[in-house]
Order: C-alpha cells, then structure tokens, then sequence
C-alpha cells in the first residue's frame, strides 16, 4: 500500500466482511493496480487463443481439412486424432501449456484484491494484506472464492454505475448549452 493512500480517502471507509477476521474496503470501483492485473489476465487468455487459432490453421492445411475440422481434433472431437495430431505433440502441449485458465484468472484477480483492500484481524488488530500471496488464495474455500468474486464484480458494477449516471447528468448539461 502506498504512504500516501490516506490522502486518497474522500470519506469514512466502508468495509465488505469476508468472514468475521478478514474484510475488505469498498471503494466503489476498481483500483489501478486491480485493473492492470486483469488486463495481464486478459492478455495471457488472448495469447492462449491466438496459439490454437495459429495451429488450428497450420493442422488445417496440412491435413486438407476445414479449420473447424482442425479445432474439433484439437478439442479431442474426433476418433482417430491421436494419430493424425501425433506429429503436432509439442506444438500441442505448448498451446495447452501458454493459455491461463479460469481457476488461474481467478486467483490471481482475488489475490491482487486482497493485497489492495484486504485486512485481517491479526492479534486483535486490523492489518493490511499487503503481503497476501497466491498460495493464501489457493487455501480459500470454493464458497469463500464465490464470495469474493461476488464482492469483485459488484466493485465494478458500482464503478460502471457511477459513470453511467456521471454520463446521463451530463447530457442535460450539454443540451442546455446548445440551446
């Protein structure tokens, strides 16, 4: 957390209970750092597609089958792809390997956000998670993750609000002038 956070507070801190010794701030949207994690995210899941479309056509041309074809046997559609992919093994396990899945998106989403906002009630006192890791992630139950994941989306649901209505006074403004 940044020295100087506390300028940044407008008002009293609000709190989402993640069980009764860990909490997080609300802020009514996403912070920076957040965002920039789900852009890597976003850009690792892309890269992963990208790799698959690259040998899906590279498969596709050289077995003279249609792409959609090529991504059913990459997929395991079809019976004999075991063979007809054998000389495509490596290529294969370094798409498979490149991609992020959701499981690994998640963790790392819910780990930024408890490094940002998280605080837990260690002896008795509220400290930042600042040094919450990734194997802290992974120890969460599935309902605490679906919890989290809850308070994530409803942050930006919130942000996404706030700029829609920000957006709708505006318009009214703008007429007037025109007028």
């Amino acid at each position: 957390m940044s020295r100087y956070s506390f300028l940044l507070a407008s008002e009293e801190q609000k709190y989402f209970e993640l069980t009764a010794s860990l909490r997080l701030k609300k802020h009514g949207g996403w912070l920076v750092a957040e965002s920039i994690e789900q852009e890597e995210i976003s850009k690792s899941q892309s890269q992963g597609t990208i790799k698959a479309v690259q040998l899906a056509k590279k498969i596709a041309a050289s077995k003279d089958i249609s792409l959609d074809e090529a991504f059913e046997l990459l997929q395991g559609g079809m019976g004999s792809e075991t063979e007809l992919l054998s000389e495509y093994t490596e290529e294969t396990l370094s798409m498979m390997n490149s991609g992020i899945s959701a499981e690994q998106s998640n963790a790392r989403l819910i780990t930024t956000f408890m490094r940002c906002r998280g605080e837990g009630l260690v002896e008795g006192e509220w400290t930042a998670l600042v040094d919450w890791s990734i194997d802290d992630t992974k120890t969460m139950t599935r309902p605490l993750l679906a919890k989290m994941l809850e308070f994530i989306a409803d942050e930006q649901d919130e942000e996404v609000k706030a700029a829609q209505a920000k957006k709708a006074k505006k318009k009214p403004a703008e007429a007037e002038q025109s007028s």
